[in-house]
């Protein structure tokens, strides 16, 4: 067998591998339940590469809290094989636009501050359900804004109805990472991407 051929059969097999673990399942989920094209329009989120990144800093959020119920040990483990996977394709996506090695880890790492940022904040705000907190959170990480206005309190109405939804979702989908985000997330019951 060709050297090639065995490279790339070894790849492919890593390649299944990963797609079996329940995080990488979890992350390819959120991920596409964070880029329904009908969130940006109803909350007139601009459809931009920060804009992405923050809405799917969101998701990501509203799944991490929902994994916080499981058992510590299965919680922990997941989250951080989430995180792990979500800056692993946040480097990915930045080389792929061009940026240099020297520049990706410096931007890395400021996206992961913001993120953890992002994920204190709508915690914090889910953990006390206060709507309006939640709104003007959402204002200023998702639009940069500083107050909050109509669109950004339906965004905090969709958020706090998509955290009772995912804590709906039985543990053993969420431990398996089985579990249809884009369904469970959509907008109105309308899960078309």
């Amino acid at each position: 067998m060709p050297l090639f051929s065995r490279i790339m059969g070894y790849l492919g097999a890593q390649q299944r591998k990963q797609e079996a673990r329940p995080a990488e399942r979890l992350y390819q989920s959120i991920l596409q339940a964070s880029r329904q094209q009908n969130l940006y329009t109803e909350f007139e989120v601009q459809d931009n590469l920060d804009s992405r990144f923050d809405m799917l800093c969101l998701h990501i959020s509203l799944l991490m809290v929902r994994l916080r119920m499981l058992p510590e040990d299965v919680h922990k483990q997941l989250n951080q094989e989430l995180f792990d996977r979500f800056f692993a394709d946040m480097d990915f996506t930045l080389r792929e636009m061009g940026v240099g090695d020297l520049g990706v880890g410096k931007r890395v790492r400021k996206m992961s501050e913001a993120f953890l940022g992002r994920l204190a904040a709508y915690t914090e705000s889910l953990e006390k359900n206060d709507k309006a907190e939640l709104a003007l959170a959402l204002a200023r990480n998702i639009k940069r804004a500083s107050e909050c206005n109509d669109s950004d309190r339906r965004m905090a109405d969709y958020v706090l109805e998509s955290r009772d939804r995912l804590l709906a979702v039985g543990d053993n989908e969420m431990r398996a990472g089985t579990v249809d985000l884009v369904a469970v997330l959509a907008l109105n019951g309308d899960s078309h991407v």
